[in-house]
């Protein structure tokens, strides 16, 4: 047997705890370096997940403008067709006037052409005089 084989059974015997907790030191080592594998995958992550979180900001702010030029856009759209509506109400207002004119001028129509059948009527049934001329009634002559 060698010493060193000798010199370790001897520490078992002497301190048993003592090697059960190089054991642990070396299992707790282990876990620390898997602990620490995890937390730089973890940190890898965190820098990806950063990535996109500014990436996202980036696309809300781009959405956001995109809103904002759209409301302005409405706006400017409102206000047209507003214009829009006063020139309808007022083309509306204008084409109830020509229609109030243009029934007033039917009227006059009428009345015109009901005067030129009386003026007709009346010649017609006048006695033409010796000379021809319908022109005047027969108490003018």
């Amino acid at each position: 047997m060698n010493p060193r084989d000798v010199l370790g059974r001897a520490l078992r015997r002497v301190a048993p705890g003592t090697l059960a907790r190089l054991d642990d030191v070396t299992r707790l080592r282990q876990e620390v370096d898997r602990l620490n594998a995890t937390a730089a995958d973890q940190q890898s992550r965190n820098l990806e997940l950063d990535d996109r979180v500014a990436a996202a900001a980036r696309d809300i702010a781009a959405v956001d403008e995109t809103l904002q030029d759209a409301r302005r856009r409405g706006g400017l759209a409102d206000d047209a067709i507003a214009r829009l509506v006063e020139q309808v109400e007022g083309l509306h207002g204008r084409l109830d006037e020509v229609a109030a004119d243009l029934q007033e001028s039917r009227r006059l129509s009428l009345r015109v052409a009901q005067l030129a059948d009386l003026v007709f009527d009346r010649l017609v049934a006048a006695d033409p005089a010796p000379d021809g001329d319908v022109t005047t009634a027969p108490t003018d002559r």
